[in-house]
């Protein structure tokens, strides 16, 4: 049974949305450009802050932003969302917090690995799940390369003492799926996250369509 846990924060634990949309918009009305409608914002999560901010400023990759433009989104972007992310009403997605209760208390070691900013990941995870001992709890800070890279999820087993299939990668986006591959763990994705649900249909791994499911899935038999 498998109960080395690791799990995505956006999209995955957590509904996110409003608070990256207001972060993001507030960053770039004060440069004098056009916010996004939090649906317009939802594509453009999960490859970190750099990316995002790419995103709403058009560009398709960070590589091809202005690096000028991109900076000065970037940092309003970090400037803004750490003070608004609460009060826009971040939460977790209904029946997590008692999903990863009641994995904690069957024994599971969970930790957390985002692309969000480790200085937002941190009192994110401790203010929305004050109990749950989620251990390495890591977001971006530039120590190992972003998701889909391997790196990060491969210290976490080496952390833990585990082998790499010893480990499972709950996520809500192909960026999830591939990091599991590379670093060649088993994987869960979530159909409720950020992630266009048809592209996750393609990818060889369980999607979990509903909070008990994937419940199920986590504590029952391996996979």
């Amino acid at each position: 049974m498998r109960r080395h846990i690791v799990f995505d924060l956006d999209g995955t634990l957590v509904d996110s949305l409003p608070g990256i949309a207001e972060g993001v918009n507030r960053a770039l009305v004060s440069l004098g450009r056009t916010p996004h409608a939090p649906q317009a914002v939802r594509g453009m999560i999960g490859r970190g802050a750099a990316n995002l901010c790419a995103a709403a400023l058009g560009y398709a990759d960070v590589s091809l932003a202005p690096q000028e433009e991109l900076q000065a989104v970037h940092s309003a972007f970090m400037r803004e969302y750490p003070h608004c992310w609460q009060g826009e009403g971040t939460r977790p997605y209904p029946g997590i917090l008692s999903m990863v209760r009641s994995l904690a208390a069957a024994g599971a070691k969970m930790a957390v690995l985002s692309n969000k900013p480790h200085e937002v990941t941190l009192p994110m995870v401790h203010t929305l799940f004050p109990d749950v001992p989620f251990s390495p709890l890591w977001g971006f800070s530039g120590r190992f390369p972003r998701k889909p890279a391997p790196d990060a999820l491969l210290a976490i087993a080496t952390e833990w003492g585990v082998r790499p299939q010893d480990l499972t990668l709950v996520g809500d986006s192909l960026f999830d799926a591939r990091t599991a591959s590379n670093a060649a763990c088993s994987c869960l994705l979530v159909a409720w996250g950020y992630a266009s649900t048809a592209d996750l249909e393609d990818w060889p791994a369980p999607l979990c369509r509903t909070v008990p499911d994937l419940q199920a899935k986590l504590l029952g038999s391996p996979f």
